[in-house]
């Protein structure tokens, strides 16, 4: 008789030790799914913030009231430095800009360290990629020493980059944020 107990006991066991491996199983794959879900949650969310921000970058460019504040200025020999985006930017305002290129360390012309233009915008052409979630921007500005053909390559978010280059003077390219005139905290030194 205690052979049989004890052998029933055993098969018990080993019954139990199964069937909690079999719902163990069944539960790790249900994890499993629900981590597709929120894999599958976490990529409408992204594609929805994606879509939210190039929908607000395209309605700035469309309505000519913007300022790209550079973080980096690259020359036209390749040096690429860090600057102050208060100081450096491009700013459009309908069918006027300002360029400003400005340093804290030393005065230059503009009282800012550099050099600041004005002039008037020609040849506005905005082209959109709604595939890519970009938009390619190329305009000219004419200021009271030179002519400045602008092209500005911007994603989805409103970084950009922006080329320039003068009749007169040499290739800059402005990499920063474009913002909204509201949002900016720009300070504007005395134009050429």
């Amino acid at each position: 008789m205690p052979k049989t107990k004890i052998m029933r006991w055993i098969c018990f066991l080993l019954m139990s030790l199964l069937l909690s491996g079999g719902l163990f199983a069944q539960d790790q794959k249900t994890g499993k799914e629900t981590k597709k879900e929120a894999s599958q949650r976490k990529k409408e969310e992204k594609n929805a913030k994606i879509a939210s921000q190039y929908k607000l970058t395209d309605s700035l460019l469309r309505g000519k009231k913007f300022v790209l504040e550079a973080h980096f200025l690259k020359y036209s020999n390749g040096n690429r430095v860090n600057v102050v985006s208060t100081l450096n930017f491009i700013s459009i305002d309908s069918l006027s800009a300002v360029i400003q290129v400005g340093s804290m360390q030393r005065v230059g012309y503009n009282g800012v360290g550099g050099v600041t233009v004005q002039g008037r915008i020609s040849n506005w052409k905005l082209e959109k990629n709604d595939k890519q979630k970009n938009f390619y921007l190329t305009l000219s500005i004419q200021g009271n020493v030179d002519i400045y053909d602008v092209s500005i390559s911007i994603d989805y978010a409103g970084y950009a980059t922006a080329t320039l280059n003068g009749i007169n003077t040499g290739r800059l390219t402005f990499e920063g944020n474009v913002v909204s005139k509201e949002e900016t905290v720009i300070f504007k030194g005395q134009s050429l």
